[in-house]
């Protein structure tokens, strides 16, 4: 059975690094083709005049300039992300996406950019909720498949207690709609969207406790991309030595000193 698990491992590994393209490849092909979701404010969303904006979009903008290749950006829902970028649909994510022992034995990644707090969220509607060992017996919400939502979710109702219910989101603009009228009792969530959101929506209810978890966000590409990460590493380095990353987490998430968070290797 473990030689099964293995080779089965190894394959996926194998069919990954075949869908990789070279920064040579790409630069050939006149484009890179990347993926974000564009509806999980402040890192992806559409502004008001209807272009991608946010955190994780000033970062892909500034490894567009480095690379010097245009970046083509594909909007999907966040669970459709990650398999196909296994697939070769994409070359790289923009998108918010954790760092995780499992992600990193099917993708290669960039050192990190960005940090996600998993906090829980409390609709001021709600009683009785003090953080994440309060949830059993309520109505959560979290985005779907995602390692800083569904899956730390469904880690804390297994710890501490089932939810009565749980909801999955395709996009933050629904489910903290869905918290502000009261639908559910709480959402896990990155503290950075969520302080964007309560900042907007004041009284509609807080970040109580402590941290869940704390993960690191990089640039997902597929197994085998060791000069186009090379060239994304470099990139974000210089971002972090130029100040960028503070200034652009001080304007999207009202977060200080924020590459000071950050570590310089994929954890």
């Amino acid at each position: 059975m473990l030689k099964l698990l293995i080779s089965a491992a190894a394959i996926s590994i194998v069919a990954a690094a075949a869908n990789a393209a070279s920064l040579a490849d790409i630069k050939a092909r006149g484009y890179l083709n990347a993926a974000t979701s564009g509806n999980l404010p402040p890192v992806s969303f559409l502004n008001e005049d209807n272009e991608l904006d946010g955190y994780d979009i000033q970062v892909e903008k500034y490894v567009q300039d480095k690379l010097g290749v245009e970046i083509r950006m594909n909007r999907l829902d966040f669970k459709g992300i990650l398999p196909g970028l296994q697939t070769g649909r994409f070359d790289a994510v923009f998108s918010n996406v954790n760092i995780t022992e499992d992600r990193k034995a099917t993708f290669d990644y960039s050192i990190p950019y960005s940090r996600s707090a998993v906090v829980v969220v409390k609709s001021s509607k709600a009683e009785g909720i003090n953080g994440y060992k309060d949830l059993a017996g309520k109505r959560v919400g979290a985005i779907s498949g995602a390692n800083d939502g569904e899956m730390p979710a469904q880690d804390i109702a297994s710890k501490f207690g089932a939810f009565s219910q749980f909801k999955g989101y395709a996009g933050y603009a629904e489910m903290f709609q869905d918290l502000a009228i009261g639908r559910v009792d709480a959402l896990i969530a990155p503290d950075t969207a969520a302080a964007n959101f309560l900042k907007q929506r004041q009284g509609i209810g807080a970040i109580v406790g402590e941290p869940y978890q704390i993960r690191y966000v990089g640039v997902p590409m597929p197994k085998g991309s060791p000069d186009l990460k090379a060239a994304i590493d470099a990139a974000i380095t210089e971002m972090r030595q130029k100040g960028l990353l503070d200034q652009w987490a001080s304007k999207y998430f009202g977060i200080d000193n924020f590459s000071a968070q950050l570590v310089d290797k994929v954890p």
